[in-house]
């Protein structure tokens, strides 16, 4: 039978784990039980059963409101657990109580509600990841805490992800991890490169090894667990950078892994284009690639009561008989993953309980997490727009690349352009090649290396209904010069052009060059020839003067050979 209503719903502070929302009064809605994970580089999610007197809650008044559990723990203080409301939800009523579950969720699941495409330039991840969460007001709580400087990236994209993924993304990638600090006020997100200087528990820095842990006035560790799991024992990686084509800086470093007799199995990636600069950013970064793989060599699991876990920081294991003759550094060891269950006894006689199971590693061990969030995926070529400075036609650098505006920028997505991106040619080579530059306004076509967004290239130029093809002719453009073709430029901030043009109608074979400048110029000389016969008039032009020449193939007997005229 229920206990009696009023005393039901007496305050909470007598009770394991208090929790507290937005509701009218802290006895409007009651914790009945509570389970959910943390761990290193991942959202904690908990889901909350309650019971309440008021069935008729507006659901939508708890979604996206702070909540907090306070977990008593055995010297009498309160670990503190902090997010927000994500999900809610009215299981059932029966008349006197009404069931509600919940889930509570840190202020960084926020970021998954909103997706975006942008493009920054030249910043560190650090200035990339602030820039993101400034759009979230007064929400996001956060520090760096980094041993060293960060790279600066000349390029990085998000497109079409939400800001928790390429938040994720970006950390992963860049080596980085993180984890929830609590305290009564809030949840902080820590976000390090390194885990070599992570504190002791705060309310339990040693932890005591007892199986039956029902008589310790302490809470301890019940069960414990070893694993060791084969991994590969070296990697090596090398990259393309076209600014050093001769250059792939192969890099290869063996694992500081102990594994036994057992061969060292290798990891070669060809990794991103321009991944590393330098020997030294490869070393750094085939490094940190091994350390995710170390840091799953070796694992312990276990089973405890004690209520003052939570990853990202360390403890010290006492009186296990594996462990105990080892050295202080041995027995240090940093929480991974903790997996909570709790529940008081509103609706029972039992006593409330707490249990959990968790995951760690020897703190001497660096921890990294490994990459498991994947570039967005991009299935196809986009087109853009050229850009450059007010002003200018034509806007290039000495490797003839340019820069563009894809069309799916915003007015807040900073810069205006993109970096710099190199213009495929149907030739290049040193000195010679084909050159013809995309100028500021025309549409072109974006490729990306190997799929991946953050490496584009131009590959063509696209017309469109303000950028028409030539006419090549004053009669009619498109389909009526179907037969032309040929190539037109454009004078550089003028109207004049030149010209160079293949006349395909049948009986009618023609080719012809000229120039046309955009003011009046002296006659130009004409060649005609035919089956070798050439005539040329003579030449007035001056030496400032824009030069016309005009080739004219007539039609010609069908063994004649046309040759190169004469100069």
């Amino acid at each position: 039978m229920l206990k009696d209503l009023t005393a039901l719903f007496a305050p909470q502070n007598r009770r394991l784990i208090k929790l507290t929302t937005v509701a009218r009064d802290e006895q409007e809605l009651l914790l009945e039980s509570f389970s959910g994970t943390e761990s290193l580089s991942e959202l904690f999610s908990f889901e909350l059963s309650m019971i309440s007197r008021d069935a008729s809650l507006e659901l939508k008044s708890q979604i996206g409101q702070p909540a907090q559990l306070a977990i008593e723990l055995a010297t009498g203080e309160s670990r503190y657990i902090n997010g927000y409301i994500s999900t809610f939800s009215l299981e059932g009523s029966d008349g006197g109580l009404a069931r509600y579950s919940a889930t509570l969720s840190p202020w960084l699941w926020m970021l998954s509600r909103r997706v975006d495409s942008r493009i920054f330039q030249e910043q560190t991840i650090e200035a990339v990841i602030r820039t993101v969460f400034a759009a979230y007001g007064a929400l996001p709580d956060f520090e760096f805490q980094l041993s060293q400087p960060l790279k600066t990236h000349s390029y990085i994209t998000q497109y079409r992800e939400s800001d928790l993924t390429f938040v994720l993304r970006l950390l992963e990638h860049e080596g980085l991890f993180f984890y929830f600090d609590h305290n009564q006020e809030k949840h902080t997100l820590i976000i390090l490169d390194h885990s070599r200087d992570l504190s002791p528990l705060p309310q339990q820095p040693t932890i005591r090894y007892h199986s039956a842990s029902v008589t310790e006035t302490a809470d301890s560790i019940t069960e414990w667990r070893s694993h060791r799991r084969l991994q590969s024992g070296r990697m090596s990686i090398q990259t393309f950078d076209y600014k050093q084509p001769r250059n792939q800086l192969p890099v290869g470093m063996p694992s500081l892994n102990e594994q036994g007799n057992v061969d060292a199995y290798e990891v070669y990636d060809v990794l991103d284009h321009y991944s590393h600069g330098t020997f030294k950013d490869g070393e750094r970064l085939v490094r940190q690639r091994l350390e995710a793989i170390e840091v799953q060599g070796k694992t312990f699991t276990g089973n405890s009561n004690c209520r003052a876990m939570y990853p990202g920081h360390t403890f010290e294991l006492t009186q296990h008989f594996d462990h105990d003759r080892g050295s202080a550094e041995d027995r240090s060891f940093l929480l991974i993953t903790v997996k909570h269950e709790g529940s008081n006894n509103y609706l029972s006689d039992e006593s409330a309980g707490y249990t959990n199971e968790f995951v760690c590693i020897r703190h001497k061990i660096p921890y990294r997490h490994p990459i498991t969030v994947p570039r967005p995926s991009i299935n196809g070529p986009l087109s853009a727009i050229v850009v450059g400075p007010e002003g200018e036609e034509v806007f290039t650098d000495e490797l003839a690349r340019i820069q563009v505006r894809l069309h799916w920028q915003r007015g807040d997505s900073l810069p205006q352009g993109t970096t710099w991106l190199r213009v495929a040619m149907p030739s290049a080579g040193s000195g010679f090649g084909h050159q013809f530059m995309p100028r500021i306004g025309q549409e072109v076509l974006v490729t990306f290396l190997a799929g991946d967004i953050d490496r584009p290239l131009v590959t063509s130029v696209l017309y469109n209904n303000i950028n028409l093809p030539p006419r090549f002719s004053k009669a009619s453009g498109l389909p009526g010069n179907r037969t032309l073709s040929g190539i037109r430029t454009q004078e550089h901030k003028g109207s004049g052009f030149n010209e160079l043009l293949f006349d395909d109608t049948p009986g009618s074979l023609r080719a012809r060059s000229r120039a046309r400048a955009s003011a009046p110029a002296a006659p130009p000389p004409e060649r005609h020839r035919c089956a070798g016969r050439v005539r040329s008039s003579p030449d007035r032009r001056r030496p400032d003067a824009c030069v016309a020449d005009v080739l004219r193939l007539r039609r010609c007997p069908a063994h004649s050979v046309i040759r190169h005229p004469a100069h």
